[in-house]
């Protein structure tokens, strides 16, 4: 007979302590279900690893100390992390941490935004980073967060559990209010297949086509209504990320591709090669495994700045003579002659595969503002903006000497708009400009969350204070709808980084200055 009462008998106990254990077995490691071709058990693995543990980080406002400078609280407290290069791993206390711990993953997005996990690195042979399996993503558990604010301080906390009060990162909620089982962070800047299709893939150039808010709302949905170009989910992330574990506001503690402008003249013409030479005196300012352009045109963006080679990798150097010194590059055999330069450019994807550690920059030897970096498995600031898919910036101007520029956020990617606001929510406003602010970069102070983005405060911090980044705007020289830039490019110095934005570009805009990345987080809920 069944048990109709409310009590448990031994028997009850039982069942449900077997049925406990059961469904944690499900979850103490990742099964691939060969007839969906997936691994299906993603959920119930970062179920059964959840540790409940918080981790904060708590900053002074700027009103109350100007320092970029955190201290670790929580569970976070006593936590080192060492940034890792080529040829040494730091020291890691997060890799094993189920709230911060990620994997490379091959994987799809469907049009409902769901995220489907077909190779995982590590655990099975079928992952390829080269696009021979698929859109590379780094995947990490659902997280939660929180900022808890008093008069003189912010503190952020963060847990693989969803506490009272904590909300779910941007991108953990999909459109239906259901929680997508991972998240999954494209672990690359986008390149482009020949179908115009955006990619998240290793040893590509990154591609200025998909360097805008409108391309990337068309050129994402050539691969389904679940792609999105690069969305406040992707971004927060990668803040958060930083502030917790490196206990700072300011990224120039893992480096970033933004002082790398270098260009010089070819010294002798040669054909059929797989090298440029230039001056031994100017040699020591090209880094072997950066990216160049050969060509007649100093401008990047000219399509004769790359006539003889474009975006080639500089293998190693080979000194000729006293005054003569070869870049040997990869790919084709090129011609070069006097008339052409080498011209530094955006690094190429898979730039700091060969780190030995989660976070990090290749490589000691030459200036971390050469290189790009990589936090949380992300490769991250190659030398070029990144544009944001899901965010509008109106450019307005309220009298002759005031400006401001509105935020606009929309949620579901499918309802973004190439031209209007209207399905979009107002999330905040930038810092007012007046004439002695407008048409220039000023360094944010101090920052707001609202619908999970931060939006930096103030206009008179410094490289070295506040927030560390600049936010760059001219709302009283030119009015309306405007891109969302992230990160910098690779000339615009100590004002790039995490919290950086330009506002300035239409939503058309390209330049060679402006790629884009994957998201798989474009449809989430409000």
């Amino acid at each position: 007979m069944a048990n109709t009462q409310k009590v448990m008998t031994l028997a009850d106990t039982a069942q449900l302590i077997a049925k406990v254990h059961a469904n944690a077995a499900k979850g103490v490691r990742f099964e691939y279900d060969s007839t969906k071709g997936e691994y299906g058990n993603i959920a119930a693995y970062f179920a059964a690893h959840k540790d409940g543990k918080v981790y904060g980080v708590k900053f002074p406002k700027y009103t109350y100390s100007n320092t970029p400078t955190g201290v670790k609280t929580r569970d976070n407290a006593n936590l080192t992390i060492e940034i890792s290069t080529n040829d040494k791993a730091g020291r890691d206390d997060y890799s094993a941490l189920n709230a911060f711990r990620t994997w490379d993953v091959n994987a799809t997005v469907d049009d409902d935004g769901i995220p489907h996990v077909t190779a995982i690195d590590g655990i099975d042979t079928r992952f390829k980073r080269d696009g021979s399996n698929g859109d590379v993503y780094v995947m990490t558990c659902p997280g939660y967060y929180k900022l808890d604010s008093t008069s003189t301080h912010n503190e952020f906390l963060y847990s693989d559990t969803q506490y009272d009060g904590y909300a779910p990162l941007p991108g953990v909620l999909l459109p239906d209010g259901s929680k997508r089982p991972c998240l999954l962070f494209a672990k690359y800047a986008a390149s482009l297949d020949s179908q115009q299709r955006p990619l998240s893939v290793s040893g590509k150039e990154i591609d200025r086509e998909f360097g805008s808010q409108n391309r990337a709302i068309d050129y994402a949905l050539k691969k389904g209504k679940g792609y999105a170009g690069r969305c406040a989910g992707d971004t927060f992330y990668v803040q958060l990320m930083l502030m917790l574990k490196y206990a700072t506001k300011n990224s120039d503690v893992l480096g970033g591709c933004w002082q790398y402008t270098q260009q010089t003249a070819v010294t002798k013409a040669e054909t059929g090669v797989k090298r440029v030479i230039i001056a031994t005196s100017a040699a020591n300012n090209f880094d072997v495994g950066s990216t160049v352009n050969v060509g007649t045109d100093k401008e990047r963006n000219n399509t004769d700045n790359y006539s003889a080679a474009r975006a080639r990798t500089i293998l190693s150097k080979t000194n000729l003579d006293a005054g003569n010194t070869a870049l040997n590059l990869d790919g084709d055999a090129i011609t070069t002659t006097t008339a052409c330069f080498v011209n530094t450019m955006p690094w190429k994807t898979g730039a700091t595969d060969k780190l030995l550690g989660t976070d990090g920059r290749p490589s000691t030897a030459f200036a971390a503002d050469h290189q790009p970096i990589r936090l949380q498995g992300i490769e991250l600031f190659n030398g070029i903006y990144e544009s944001d898919a899901d965010l509008i910036a109106n450019a307005v101007k309220d009298r002759d000497d005031l400006g401001r520029i509105e935020l606009y956020r929309v949620f579901d990617i499918t309802k973004a708009s190439k031209t209007s606001t209207a399905n979009y929510t107002k999330i905040g406003e930038f810092a007012a400009r007046d004439k002695t602010t407008n048409d220039s970069w000023r360094y944010a102070e101090d920052f707001t969350l609202s619908n999970g983005v931060i939006i930096p405060t103030g206009l008179t911090a410094t490289s070295a204070t506040g927030m560390c980044d600049a936010i760059g705007a001219n709302p009283l020289t030119s009015q309306g709808l405007r891109q969302v830039l992230r990160f910098g490019s690779l000339g615009d110095g100590v004002r790039c980084g995490a919290f950086a934005a330009y506002l300035r570009n239409d939503l058309a805009a390209r330049w060679w200055t402006i790629g884009g990345r994957l998201s798989a987080l474009g449809r989430t809920k409000a």
